[in-house]
């Protein structure tokens, strides 16, 4: 029974795995019942070497081997409503988790000899880009040669996958913004200092940073995703507050975008005569695939179940698994899960992942692990 038709084997168990996972969604540093569930299956499959940290764990299986390889699973959700009462996998991190998890089980009851120890980590708050460090912090890293992730891809048909040595995901910086002026009736603005108009100037001028002031042949994006000030029509607020993010793969284009953001903020300021605070955290760097962990696994999985996608398919999107990367070469494979002509993207409302998929992402660690890469 070649590898395959074992993971086949078992497709009852890993479809329930991922209902169960999709049930249990919970959002980031509380993922309090989904730690439980996934050290309960590792119990149940024999796997005790591990650190439960509450919201999320790590652990080894050790084959004696000298070198020890990572792969990483996150487990948190997002919120599905404004309330943030109900939360939903809408970016697919159940079906990562499952993945890693099903290998695991299957390694174990099928007694399956890998050619290297493994590292696996399920680790919580990616969506707010926390719980990489929170895990590295735990030791997470300790002893780990190299280290492998995934991310399902709705824009990539089922067994297309990319794993080219380049920056795969753009580093992501968020900032929050409050502009403080005087308020007054609308009819009388020129007894007040209008931080509505204020705002508007800032966002409409940030437009301008990325089209005027960054090299055209270099990815970047601004982005406003928040704004929220005044309580009447006829009332010019006192405060607005604005949220926004940036995304780059550039360290120069970061700089460019942070100082222009500010400088922008202080001349807005000098116009209208408001005072204005902008806080811009550290986020993420780019997410950048080693160059002989690609080709490694390239040799791996080639004239196999995968097609490697032979465009360039860069992601704007923000990744902590970046900061593994700092401690180990590192490898994140954005996994196909398209079934059809339709994209529903990540993190949409209607964003869902089926089984089928699952089956070969079991199969593609499996793969490489029994490879010993």
């Amino acid at each position: 029974m070649n590898l395959y038709e074992i993971v086949r084997k078992h497709s009852k168990q890993i479809a329930n795995t991922l209902k169960v996972l999709e049930e249990l969604a919970e959002p980031s540093f509380k993922e309090f019942k989904t730690t439980e569930y996934i050290v309960s299956e590792l119990t149940s499959a024999g796997v005790f070497e591990f650190t439960n940290l509450k919201t999320g764990c790590f652990g080894t299986i050790d084959s004696g081997k000298d070198k020890t390889i990572a792969i990483r699973a996150d487990i948190d959700a997002l919120p599905f409503n404004d309330e943030k009462s109900v939360y939903r996998h809408l970016c697919g991190h159940h079906f990562h988790t499952a993945a890693l998890l099903e290998t695991i089980k299957i390694i174990k009851k099928e007694n399956i000899s890998i050619g290297t120890n493994l590292r696996f980590i399920f680790q919580p708050a990616e969506e707010v880009v926390s719980g990489a460090r929170f895990m590295i912090e735990n030791g997470c890293m300790d002893d780990v040669a190299e280290i492998y992730g995934l991310h399902v891809d709705p824009e990539l048909y089922i067994g297309e996958i990319y794993v080219e040595p380049v920056s795969v995901m753009a580093g992501a910086r968020h900032f929050d913004i409050e502009i403080t002026g005087k308020s007054t009736h609308a009819a009388y603005p020129h007894l007040g200092v209008d931080t509505i108009a204020a705002a508007s100037n800032f966002i409409t001028g940030a437009q301008s940073i990325v089209s005027r002031m960054v090299d055209p042949l270099k990815n970047a994006v601004i982005t406003f995703g928040a704004i929220s000030g005044g309580s009447a029509c006829n009332i010019i607020p006192e405060f607005v507050k604005i949220k926004g993010t940036f995304r780059f793969f550039d360290e120069e284009v970061n700089h460019i975008i942070e100082s222009k953001l500010k400088k922008l903020l202080d001349s807005v300021d000098v116009f209208f005569g408001t005072k204005s605070r902008i806080d811009i955290d550290d986020g993420t760097k780019p997410v950048t695939n080693d160059k002989n962990l690609s080709c490694k696994i390239k040799n791996i999985l080639s004239n196999d179940r995968f097609t490697f996608y032979p465009s360039q398919h860069l992601s704007m999107g923000g990744e902590d698994f970046c900061f593994y990367n700092e401690f180990a070469p590192a490898l994140f494979i954005k996994f196909g899960i398209r079934r059809s002509q339709e994209i529903v993207s990540i993190h949409n409302k209607n964003f869902c992942v089926t089984v089928e998929p699952l089956y070969e992402a079991v199969y593609l660690w499996l793969k490489i692990l029994t490879a010993g890469v």
